[in-house]
């Protein structure tokens, strides 16, 4: 895992980085062009199958739609992390230059806490890279080891039908990969590293939204922590002009997170109601099978991923709007006119509404969770009712 070891200086996000240059989002211009194929992947070996080639039962269908917008919604979050590499490229430099400068000018405990939260973010995004490699294994393996166990039956008892569980629900280019062995087989080969890819790139996608406002939530405490120092010592002339760039810092690095996010977090909002409905709707309509135990981990796994993106965006939105209640308990009355006039300017902009949005529609928080959570459930009453 020397992929995922941790990088310096601190305070930066390297793991979301590093994997964004394997799509070639971040790096060298001419690495840009590593997007292309697995924006061709997503769509010959997923959406052409999906869309055009139908299903053979209802309840394959619901499972093959749900898988749709499950996919979409990794590849075209990925894309449009894409689109947006410029912003992604300045938010990486506003973010080495923040977090250089707090490691070379901040006190030893804004330091402490910066290399220390640093270490734990980078703890947390490893685990969660390994625990969804291994959920991949389980996607990749269980359908191959299912179909070995139907044939296993079928040797033992002639009567048995043989039964070819797939790694993706589709028909594949007329392929009769349900009923003929060296179709299976061949739609295997094909589709394992493709399932190996959607993991990829779900993945990357969740860590670089996860983990860049995860350090803009850590950049907002070191701007509260320096608050706090400068108070406790009554140091507010020598380093209020400090602390107010340090602050501007961090609102810089929030305001581009959340137009680099915007487009992919509305995404998510719209697919996640439908991936919810959908799945539901084959809990309701099927038995317990492997289908059922694989919709179950996808739904766990989106399910995990919006609500981190609420909790982090109401987070962040805490943690923006906490710095004007410090300001406020400081005692800027007793200070001079100048240092007065800073303070205010601290609290007017810690007063703006901060956090990450879906489309710049809504922010994305613990509120809107509970709406998509509403909306989903009326939507699958509909979809049940219709059908």
């Amino acid at each position: 895992m020397n992929f995922l070891r941790q990088e310096q200086p601190a305070g930066m996000p390297h793991i979301s980085i590093k994997l964004l240059r394997v799509f070639g989002v971040t790096g060298r211009p001419e690495e840009r062009f590593r997007i292309l194929p697995v924006m061709m992947t997503y769509v010959f070996c997923i959406v052409v199958p999906k869309c055009f080639y139908g299903y053979p039962n209802q309840e394959i269908a619901i499972i093959g739609i749900a898988e749709l917008f499950f996919l979409t919604n990794s590849f075209c979050g990925m894309f449009l992390l894409f689109l947006n590499r410029h912003k992604l490229a300045e938010f990486i430099r506003h973010v080495r230059t923040f977090s250089l400068t707090v490691l070379q000018e901040s006190p030893p405990a804004v330091v402490q806490h910066l290399t220390t939260q640093h270490d734990f973010i980078h703890k947390i995004t490893r685990i969660y890279c390994i625990v969804v490699m291994f959920a991949a294994h389980f996607y990749v393996l269980t359908p191959f080891l299912s179909t070995l166990y139907a044939f296993y039956g079928t040797v033992r008892n002639e009567n048995a039908t043989m039964h070819f569980a797939l790694q993706i629900e589709e028909n594949f280019y007329g392929l009769q990969t349900r009923t003929t062995t060296s179709h299976y087989l061949l739609f295997g080969m094909i589709m394992t590293p493709t399932v190996y890819l959607c993991a990829f790139t779900g993945t990357v996608k969740t860590v670089t939204i996860c983990d860049t406002t995860i350090h803009c939530i850590l950049y907002f405490q070191l701007v509260q922590l320096k608050l706090r120092i400068v108070t406790q010592d009554n140091t507010f002339r020598q380093e209020l002009k400090t602390v107010v760039k340090m602050h501007q810092d961090a609102l810089n690095c929030a305001s581009l997170l959340e137009s680099i996010t915007s487009l992919v977090l509305l995404l998510q909002l719209i697919l996640c109601v439908l991936i919810w409905s959908s799945m539901l709707l084959y809990f309701t309509v099927s038995g317990f099978d492997l289908n059922f135990i694989s919709l179950i981990v996808l739904f766990v796994f989106d399910t995990t991923e919006t609500f981190a993106y609420c909790y982090l965006g109401e987070l962040l939105s805490y943690e923006s709007a906490r710095i004007a209640h410090i300001v406020y308990k400081s005692g800027w009355e007793q200070q001079n006119t100048y240092v007065q006039k800073d303070l205010q300017l601290i609290i007017a902009r810690a007063q703006r509404p901060v956090g990450i949005t879906a489309g710049k529609f809504c922010y994305m928080n613990m509120v809107q969770l509970g709406i998509i959570v509403k909306t989903t459930y009326s939507f699958f009453v509909i979809l049940r009712d219709l059908i």
